[in-house]
């Protein structure tokens, strides 16, 4: 009996110490896994860390979307501009912002200002003291400072808060844009596609009150619609959870080439005024790691797949360009983006800036808008890194994958077409109404109709992306070369087939350039240069190159020529001198 009851207690606690171990692996199963940081223990890693090992390299772009709402409320802004001193001492006022033209940034004074921002249809309250500053304003824009209706940059002062955190606002006119929505509906799409940042951006009503004249005569002038973008500075990345200890560059003139004052700030030559003429320098004070990438870039030595991956985020550019080609935005090859690297990586990526070109569908494309063969990627091999990674096997796949990701995923026609008519309140107070009447590109009957039109233009875009692909890729001409028994050199960059097919060149001359006076061609060149043995005689002409494969697709090179009569693609004025 007594050993009974001692087996009873061993098997007790046998069967404790089981269901224990039971529990404890059904426990353990239980948990929520938790990754483990990688690398080694201890400082070693620290003391020995280079940023060719970061972390960071090769990382997504993942920005909170969080901080998005849907917001196609109007909020009315009314702006008093006092007269101001300018650094030497001489007094201006609103009437100075007239003197502006275009692409004229030499001239840009600052004024003083009171702004009050508040919801649709509210006033200011004459118990404010309008007269008091609390920020400052001045012109923005670029081609736009030339307009009658300005767009501006206002900076917000301690008294006057934030505007949904923003001390910095572009307040945009948006003159050019045809629909007066493209900013608004391309930031809004921008909100839910991933590896990409975009903007949080509003509809404004913009009053603007010169403090200057006589108080009899000082009223709110109304100046019509406008569309306020974040400014994309050290806060915007900081709001977005990323680095915000960056490089962040806006593209002024550049196309990824090797240009001699894109120089690092210690190097005796340096002019940070002519650095700006190329890439105006948003966040950071050092330009090494720009440097090293675009010698990078230019390196032909280097394998091209290396470089991108060692540089730039694969899912980041793919979404840039899909985005850009889908809302027709043909004017990204040298500016109109922004590059931001964080600071402990070498990876830059791409973020959209400057929407009005885009969205224009039919008799509302512009005058310069390109033919077929030169639309969706074609005219992007104007920029180096772009020629280089379409070049790259599978380049073309990966991107029209990605077109079809944001067509199916959030470029939905139910998407845009909601948002769209989530607008069309907000047109309707604003362009019946003196000026944006004026400014219209349409009858106000029309606007609607088009952009309702907007989602086909976006699948339309999307076809002229594979029309385009499909013809060789457009080069460069070299100016003729006289050589020295009187014959010409023509010479060129040699084309691409995105197809693989065999591309041969055709060569003609021009007198004009309407080129209704042709005075010398050549078909069929296998090579990338021609000897012209009879040459020409001194004068002006006009040289037509193009590339074509063997299904006949012709492709115009990356040349024009521009006068106040025409504007001519795939045409290259040269000037034969006199004989020596």
């Amino acid at each position: 009996m007594k050993r009974w009851k001692i087996n009873e207690k061993a098997a007790l606690v046998l069967v404790t110490v089981a269901a224990a171990g039971l529990f404890g692996v059904l426990y353990a199963n239980s948990l929520i896994p938790v990754e483990a940081p990688e690398g080694g223990a201890g400082g070693s890693r620290l003391e020995t860390w280079e940023i060719a090992d970061s972390d960071l390299n090769g990382a997504g772009l993942h920005e909170d979307k969080g901080i998005y709402e849907q917001d196609s409320s109007i909020y009315d802004v009314y702006i008093s501009v006092f007269p101001t001193k300018d650094e030497n001492g001489q007094m201006l006022d609103l009437s100075a912002f007239a003197l502006h033209t275009a692409r004229d940034h030499s001239y840009n004074p600052v004024l003083n200002c009171n702004i009050q921002i508040l919801k649709e249809g509210k006033k200011p309250d004459p118990l404010l003291d309008l007269d008091h500053k609390n920020a400052t304003i001045r012109v923005r824009g670029n081609s736009s400072r030339g307009a009658t209706y300005k767009s501006y940059k206002v900076k917000l002062e301690e008294e006057a808060g934030t505007f949904f955190g923003q001390k910095n606002l572009n307040i945009n006119k948006h003159s050019s844009d045809v629909s007066k929505i493209s900013t608004k509906l391309q930031t809004d799409l921008l909100t839910q596609i991933d590896d990409i940042a975009g903007y949080r951006t509003y509809f404004m009503r913009l009053w603007i009150r010169d403090a200057s004249l006589p108080e009899e005569e000082q009223e709110f002038v109304y100046y019509g619609l406008y569309t306020e973008t974040e400014q994309p500075n050290k806060t915007y990345l900081e709001t977005r959870g990323l680095g915000s200890n960056a490089a962040m560059y806006k593209a002024s003139d550049f196309s990824f080439a090797m240009n001699d004052v894109l120089l690092n700030v210690d190097d005796p030559a340096y002019s940070e005024e002519a650095f700006e003429t190329v890439l105006a320098i948003r966040e950071g004070s050092d330009h090494e790691k720009l440097l090293e990438m675009l010698a990078a870039v230019n390196d032909t030595t280097t394998d091209f797949a290396e470089i991108f991956g060692t540089y730039f985020d694969e899912d980041n550019y793919l979404t840039w360009l899909a985005f850009n080609i889908l809302m027709g935005n043909e004017d990204i090859t040298n500016h109109n983006y922004i590059l931001y690297n964080p600071d402990n990586a070498l990876t830059w990526y791409f973020i959209p800036w400057d929407f009005d070109g885009a969205l224009r569908f039919g008799e509302h494309r512009s005058t310069f808008s390109q033919p077929d063969s030169l639309r969706g990627i074609q005219m992007l091999n104007v920029g180096i890194l772009h020629r280089r990674y379409l070049r790259l096997e599978g380049s073309i796949g990966k991107l029209d994958d990605k077109m079809k990701e944001l067509l199916a995923n959030v470029m939905t026609k139910s998407r845009v077409n909601g948002l769209i008519d989530s607008y069309k309140p907000v047109l309707e107070k604003t362009m019946p109404f003196y000026p944006d009447i004026d400014l219209l590109d349409m009858e106000p009957d029309e606007l609607f109709s088009y952009i309702d039109g907007i989602y086909s233009g976006i699948l339309d875009n999307y076809e002229a992306f594979h029309k385009a692909a499909a013809y060789p890729s457009p080069m460069f001409v070299a100016a003729p070369e006289r050589l020295a028994d009187g014959s010409l050199r023509f010479a060129w960059e040699a084309s691409y087939s995105y197809q693989g097919r065999p591309i041969t060149y055709d060569l003609r001359v021009y007198e004009d350039a309407g080129m209704q006076k042709l005075l010398f061609e050549q078909t069929k060149i296998a090579q990338t240069e021609y000897i012209m043995q009879r040459g020409l005689a001194e004068g002006t002409y006009y040289l037509q190159v193009t590339a074509e494969d063997d299904l006949g697709k012709e492709q115009l090179s990356l040349e024009h020529v521009q006068n106040t009569e025409q504007f001519v693609f795939g045409l290259l004025e040269f000037t034969v001198p006199a004989a020596p």
